[in-house]
């Protein structure tokens, strides 16, 4: 039977009050709507994408004040949030994870391209500022003029013949919250010169800087997409910073960095990747929901790159 309701909320103290849109219903109860602004912007595709304002709305992981005002009585509460999520052994410290040996074609959740021509282009290592005992090391290779990058990613890879490899990527992932970014620890120990140049396509070439490159994505796709690379032209190249769409489906939403020099300082580097969403309302439904990728060599499915790059990760997990 009030006449008059006000609902105001702020992260635990942190943050001045902001007002949520109350509704009073004719049988006398109100509801209050709390959501989050969004920022849109033009990404360097010219795509439209949108970021979250992490100073509104609810976000996991969270302790919130609200404060009701019903007809100029004022009663303050707290709540906490919860739907935090993990990244399936983003710490890197199993030694027994498939991306660590050359059995790739059902991994799990990781997995990189090593094989009986190249297994070292992921392993088990350490490396100073790393949060635990290990990292994942990747390191690049070649042989007769032919690059394989390192690499770690949520896939499958498997041989399809003597000269070709195939990955593909996604993972089934059950999402409970939406993140703001990505968050983890690398270290470049090397990111050198393009030194193989085998097939057209990438942006760069021979005798110019190598690019390695960490990038994320949140899909909604019905299956896993498949990228083949080798001594042939590859195909199914793709990248969710270009495009909102594959065969499989929607791109919800994406993070990427570029890493164009080696680290200095000789220990692992904090960082964490925004995350642009091409859609701000839709959660994924379809069974190979999350993309991740790490490699050496952002173009080494065009065999374009350094192949004595090296990169180190670590620490995986999500941004609330």
């Amino acid at each position: 039977g009030a006449e008059t309701v006000a609902l105001e909320y702020r992260r635990s103290g942190t943050e001045e009050w902001r007002a949520a849109d109350v509704t009073l219903a004719e049988d006398g109860t109100c509801s209050a709507r709390i959501a989050p602004r969004w920022s849109e912007q033009t990404n360097a595709a010219g795509l439209t994408v949108h970021t979250i304002d992490p100073t509104t709305g609810l976000f996991a992981g969270r302790t919130y004040e609200y404060k009701v005002t019903i007809d100029g009585t004022e009663r303050t509460r707290t709540f906490a949030t919860g739907g935090t999520q993990t990244i399936t052994n983003g710490d890197m410290e199993d030694g027994n994870m498939t991306c660590f040996t050359q059995q790739n074609s059902s991994a799990p959740f990781w997995a990189s391209g090593n094989n009986s021509f190249a297994s070292k282009l992921c392993t088990q290592s350490t490396f100073l500022g790393a949060p635990g005992a290990h990292c994942a090391k990747m390191a690049a290779t070649s042989a007769a003029g032919v690059l394989a990058a390192g690499n770690l990613l949520s896939g499958i890879f498997y041989k399809d013949g003597l000269t070709k490899g195939v990955v593909e990527f996604g993972q089934p992932y059950d999402w409970t919250a939406r993140p703001t970014a990505l968050h983890l620890k690398y270290y470049a120990e090397k990111i050198g010169i393009v030194d193989v140049n085998m097939h057209e396509g990438a942006p760069i070439g021979a005798g110019q800087q190598d690019v390695a490159r960490i990038f994320v994505a949140i899909v909604d796709w019905n299956g896993r997409h498949k990228v083949t690379s080798g001594t042939a032209a590859p195909t199914g190249t793709w990248d969710p910073e270009q495009s909102r769409t594959t065969d499989e489906g929607a791109v919800i939403a994406y993070g990427s960095l570029s890493i164009g020099a080696s680290s200095e300082g000789g220990q692992m580097i904090d960082t964490v990747i925004p995350l642009f969403y091409y859609d701000a309302e839709t959660k994924p439904s379809g069974r190979y929901s999350i993309v991740l990728s790490c490699a050496t060599s952002a173009y080494g499915d065009f065999m374009v790159g350094c192949k004595s790059n090296v990169l180190y990760v670590d620490d995986f997990s999500w941004v609330y």
